[in-house]
């Protein structure tokens, strides 16, 4: 640290002020104040390299999208997991980007280091400097590259074969920053002329002395202050379209003065300490001696703000027409503990499960309702603005109903909800002991705004129950005048039972309370194991008042409608337009995979998932039993999931599924068997698990769905120009 010329050096020092300011210490700081005094000149490289090969890679990007690009909440997103020639471009592009840094970053080192030292470098001769000694500079970047792989490497196996975390951060850590005089390498090469082999032995004899000092200065000042930096940018600007992503753009091309002044300063601070008078002469005389042309800052402001503006640009003109679509991660900030500060007296809140979604609407007002229904008494989750950014969740049902049914639910034409509930008659324990015959439910209907649910003013129940007649699958759907149409699957009565047959019965309602029920029993059907399981039947009314219902056997995959010729069915017609099959246990349904709409003139649309190879098909009925039908495919075969269906204000089918191989959820538009898939968002864990839809008060698709892997979370997702 004094400076003094080693014995023998006859060299004039002509630069004594430049060496004494360079072997000052807070070399980090002292960088970055030389960076930010000449940031416009230093970026001239970053820009020149960097930007041609961002608008080619971006242009070429737009092209190999194909369908998947989309403006996510005011920023660009591919949608789902990327194909081949996506990844194929990924690759390109980062081999590209890499070559560029090659050059970018040793041209500004120089460029630097004329700054430092006093002498003015035109970027030109820079650049031509950096590009001849390209070919050193891909080792480096090899060896640097290989370097911190083994770094990477030796801790991962360490805390997978000790589990001792510690210890692999630490190994971690010391075998990174022992890499670090690659970096420091950069200087000598470009400064020097020495090769790759001679550059890295130059940075490590310049760091002797300094063995811990000069690794953290180059780990602090290249790598962690400038992520550090993008992180705060990201912090700041979350939430914000656009914002993000130009500045990032911006934040990357002014990073590479900042991480070459580091470079450049530590490099000439250590060669201050230990070089000789000499050789910090011949670096400076080894600079190429021209006059540099006064960096305009017009241009180079203009060229940093090109890429965040044309960026911005795109998203809010979308002259691609790219699919613009808001999405909420709903739950993202809920706790998913219990609330155990509730007394014993008083109701606990509603929670939510991964499991709990069964179905979402338009409801008063405008307001997007979800029924949530597990385990638990059932649940309204309502959105309180269209985004579902601020939420509504309390209880449906009340407390003590009988267990083992799900809600069934319906919207009513003034936008409210019915939603079916079984009340338990409350019977001494130790009677039910004695005769379990005793219990008794009675299935009644609640009616629900925005404010919450009601049982039904004036309702009957609809049907009792005991114990051994249970278990039931019921269906509600929505009578065009107003009243009620309630499906019910269940076991026959023992005296007329088959044991291969399960009865539907249906009840007519002139009012959504359903004051006066009427009841019939109008099919008998193939019995399946999951019967009960809460999607195997869907009831729907048409315009002219008659009722559908579909109903499907998950077990094999056939599926059964069964339509009514008048309102009352007085005669029921039962047709099977998918037919059993023996899938292996790999291809079992799930319990999303139908669907069922009644389009204007009455007859079903069906979309279902062929258990036999996971490809999701739409059915369009020529009968109303669609004993007839014509069949559309909308998928490949594969894991596809989480079936929705609704009709658009032009009498579309829209069907949305999971498709998890790509990892993305799909809408199709059918106009009959013609339809266009679009995909509409990321599955960002597993999905698989829940999966509803509606028309929003605009008309526009609305998905509830769950995105579950280890953690979960709901999310809406609501394409805005669905083509």
């Amino acid at each position: 640290m004094t400076g003094e010329r080693p014995e023998g050096d006859g060299v004039d020092d002509r630069h004594p002020h430049a060496r004494d300011e360079l072997r000052r210490g807070g070399v980090v700081w002292l960088a970055y104040a030389a960076a930010v005094r000449h940031l416009i000149r230093l970026a001239v490289p970053a820009v020149a390299v960097f930007l041609p090969i961002g608008l080619f890679a971006t242009s070429a990007l737009v092209v190999l999208a194909d369908g998947s690009a989309a403006v996510v909440n005011g920023d660009f997103e591919l949608i789902g997991a990327p194909g081949m020639s996506l990844l194929a471009w990924s690759a390109a592009v980062l081999v590209v980007l890499v070559a560029g840094q090659a050059v970018a970053l040793p041209a500004t080192v120089m460029l630097a280091t004329g700054r430092l030292v006093g002498k003015d470098v035109s970027t030109s001769d820079a650049m031509r400097t950096a590009a001849r000694r390209w070919p050193a500079t891909a080792v480096l970047v090899l060896v640097g590259v290989v370097a911190f792989a083994v770094a990477l490497a030796a801790g991962f196996g360490i805390l997978m074969w000790t589990g001792a975390q510690v210890t692999a951060y630490a190994v971690m850590a010391v075998l990174a920053l022992s890499a670090m005089p690659c970096l420091l390498a950069v200087a000598p090469m470009i400064l020097e002329g020495r090769s790759a082999r001679g550059a890295l032995a130059r940075a490590y004899r310049l760091t002797a002395g300094a063995s811990w000092a000069t690794p953290l200065t180059l780990a602090f000042g290249v790598v962690l202050f400038p992520a550090l930096a993008a992180r705060a940018v990201n912090w700041a600007a979350s939430g914000l379209p656009i914002v993000p992503v130009a500045a990032g753009y911006l934040l990357a091309l002014v990073t590479v003065p900042f991480q070459a002044a580091v470079i450049a300063r530590l490099f000439l601070h250590r060669l201050g300490v230990k070089g000789t008078i000499t050789e910090f002469e011949k670096i400076v005389d080894g600079l190429p001696a021209s006059t540099p042309r006064r960096a305009r800052r017009g241009p180079v402001l203009a060229a940093l703000l090109l890429p965040g503006l044309l960026y911005g640009g795109a998203v809010l003109i979308n002259p691609l027409g790219w699919l613009e679509v808001s999405e909420t991660a709903v739950t993202e900030d809920w706790p998913r503990d219990p609330d155990s500060e509730v007394s014993k007296d008083e109701r606990p809140k509603p929670e939510l499960d991964r499991s709990d979604l069964q179905a979402l609407y338009a409801g008063p007002g405008g307001r997007m309702v979800m029924l949530m229904d597990g385990s638990d008494e059932a649940k309204l989750l309502t959105c309180m603005d269209s985004s579902c950014a601020r939420t509504r969740f309390t209880w449906a049902e009340p407390v003590d109903v009988a267990g083992g049914y799900t809600a069934a639910s319906a919207r009513l034409t003034d936008g409210r909800l019915v939603v079916s509930t079984w009340a338990l008659e409350r019977v001494d324990e130790e009677e039910l002991r004695r005769d379990p015959e005793k219990w008794r439910a009675r299935l009644g209907l609640l009616i629900c705004d925005a404010t919450g649910c009601v049982p039904a003013p004036g309702g009957r129940p609809i049907t009792e129950v005991t114990r051994s007649g249970q278990y039931r699958t019921v269906a509600l759907a929505a009578r065009p005048g107003g009243g009620l149409l309630v499906a019910q699957l269940h076991r026959l009565p023992f005296s007329k039972r088959d044991v291969d047959k399960d009865g539907l019965s249906i009840t007519t309602c002139d009012d959504p309370a359903c004051t006066r029920p009427r009841s019939k029993e109008i099919a008998k059907l193939p019995a399946d194991r999951y019967r009960f399981d809460r999607r195997s039947l869907v009831a729907g009314v048409g315009p002219d008042d008659r009722p559908v219902m579909m109903r499907f056997d998950r077990d094999t995959g056939s599926i059964f409608v069964i339509s009514c010729d008048d309102p009352a069915c007085a005669q029921a017609r039962v047709g099977q337009p998918v037919r059993e099959v023996s899938p292996d246990y790999s291809g079992r349904a799930h319990r999303d995979d139908t669907a069922m709409v009644v389009r204007a003139d009455g007859l079903p649309l069906i979309a279902y998932r062929d258990v036999s190879d996971g490809a999701i098909r739409l059915l369009d009925c020529h009968t109303r039993e669609c004993s007839r039908a014509d069949t559309a495919t909308l998928s490949g075969p594969g894991h596809n999931t989480g079936l929705a269906m609704v009709l658009d204000r032009d009498g579309r089918a829209l069907v949305a599924y999971q498709d998890l191989d790509r990892e993305r959820i799909v809408i199709a538009a059918c106009s009959g068997t013609r339809c266009t898939p679009t995909p509409v968002t990321t599955i960002q864990r597993g999905g698989g698990d829940g999966l509803a839809m509606a028309l929003d008060g605009h008309g526009r698709p609305m998905i509830a769905w769950m995105d579950v892997w280890n953690d979960w979370d709901l999310v809406v997702t609501t394409p805005l120009n669905l083509p």
